[in-house]
């Protein structure tokens, strides 16, 4: 049963986002501007702010993540700071949550920073605290992910009460793409931390590269070194088994797995290179 003393999310809307972002600010500046930049860049659809006595306390929201079985990531969540302590950020929390069961979502993940300031300590181990609190589990560590010594969690929630709880993975077809890099670029929030874009190329039976090859990862690696990177980071699908000689061979190391990111039985497997190696 709805608890009716709760304030409700209302969608957030361009005339709020001085606001929302002054919110972010409080907490992060670094936060504050990418929000920013992201409100701006993404729009506010499924973006939403809580209210009380008809001041914004608070934000919330998800974006949807592209060819997957609804799937999504929580966006900028934050509570005013000096609303703290009232249960208000649980119960943004969970109201999203609902919202997003009754639209049939499947699965939502979070990111949080372990980063611990001299004088603050742990500046986010409440909020990872509140995501535990309300059902989500930790899935992946990426070590000096957003700096040395500053390391990303991700944590996952399942939306619905079927078959996606299953320990054991259903049958899924291999798939032996053509896959080429075509870029690399800073990860925001971070210093020194590249990824990889990629495309997959039309199969051709009798002309041209299976797939990328370990020289082509080295190209990749040489070439954030000399940009003055210290680590990259990739993903990729779990059903595509042609990538693992050429990442291990390059120095790849396996990081992790997001359990049933693209859909049941295809997860999401994350690789890291510290370029301190090469």
């Amino acid at each position: 049963m709805k608890d009716t003393s709760m304030p409700e999310l209302r969608a957030m809307c361009f005339a709020d986002l001085n606001n929302a972002v002054k919110i972010i600010q409080a907490h992060d500046e670094d936060d504050g501007e990418a929000a920013e930049a992201d409100y701006r860049d993404a729009g506010f659809d499924n973006q939403y702010v809580l209210e009380v006595d008809g001041n914004i306390v608070g934000v919330t929201g998800y974006r949807d993540v592209p060819g997957t079985d609804q799937c999504h990531w929580l966006s900028w969540t934050y509570l005013q700071q000096s609303s703290q302590g009232q249960g208000l950020g649980k119960g943004m929390l969970l109201e999203l949550i609902e919202k997003l069961r009754s639209e049939n979502a499947r699965k939502i993940f979070v990111k949080v920073s372990d980063y611990e300031d001299p004088e603050l300590g742990k500046i986010y181990q409440q909020a990872l605290q509140v995501y535990q609190g309300v059902g989500f589990k930790e899935e992946v560590v990426s070590n000096d992910f957003y700096d040395e010594g500053e390391n990303q969690i991700i944590l996952g929630l399942y939306l619905r009460d079927d078959e996606d709880q299953l320990e054991e993975d259903p049958a899924v077809s291999e798939e032996k793409p053509i896959i080429r890099f075509d870029g690399l670029f800073e990860i925001a929030e971070t210093d020194g931390a590249y990824t990889f874009s990629w495309i997959v190329k039309e199969t051709k039976k009798l002309f041209g590269k299976r797939n990328f090859s370990v020289g082509d990862l080295q190209v990749g690696l040489e070439s954030v070194k000399n940009e003055g990177g210290r680590k990259v980071f990739l993903t990729f699908p779990s059903n595509l088994p042609l990538i693992h000689s050429p990442l291990q061979t390059a120095g790849f190391k396996y990081v992790g797995q997001l359990q049933n990111y693209y859909e049941h039985g295809v997860h999401e497997y994350h690789f890291t290179h510290d370029l301190n190696d090469l």
